[in-house]
């Protein structure tokens, strides 16, 4: 009876959330683990959804558990709202800190797999930022040589109008 009822409740939670079955040496053979990456993602799904009232109390949320209990688990949810949540909450040095910061040892692989897709994620992000701030730099240049090579043109237009006049 007993071993059916774990089945029932195995079941179930199967059908809510991602698992993870492992084997295990207590009483019971197996042990359940929900996959928190997978339920993270989920949520940060939700999250963009929302009002952006209720997408701060979220986030407000989120910090105030990171600084109660700031465990990976904790640190990875944050980081994932500030690394891709809204842009209103986005601060992706900070997550980046966060993920920089985490100890990998108490992490699923999952949350590992996480981890190092936002850091790739968010250096990508910060590169691509620098790359644009260095072309529009460049363009501005470009701009303003164009701009005092029309100008050096025009003048040279003038000079040479005002020679075949003379002639």
């Amino acid at each position: 009876m007993s071993k059916l009822f774990i089945l029932l409740v195995f079941l179930m939670v199967a059908g809510c959330q991602p698992v993870t079955v492992q084997r295990s040496n207590g009483p019971v053979p197996l042990a359940v683990r929900v996959d928190d990456a997978a339920y993270w993602i989920e949520e940060w799904s939700r999250i963009r959804a929302l009002p952006e009232e209720k997408q701060q109390l979220t986030l407000e949320a989120r910090e105030r558990d990171f600084e109660e209990s700031p465990s990976t688990r904790t640190g990875l949810r944050l980081a994932l709202l500030l690394a891709e949540g809204p842009k209103p909450m986005r601060d992706q040095s900070r997550a980046l800190s966060l993920l920089k910061e985490m100890d990998e040892s108490d992490a699923s692989d999952s949350a590992k797999a996480l981890a190092a897709l936002l850091e790739q994620i968010i250096g990508e992000q910060l590169w691509a930022g620098d790359k644009i701030a260095e072309l529009r730099s460049k363009l501005k240049d470009a701009d303003t040589r164009v701009e005092e090579l029309e100008r050096q043109l025009q003048e040279l237009t003038n000079i040479e109008q005002s020679i075949q006049q003379r002639n």
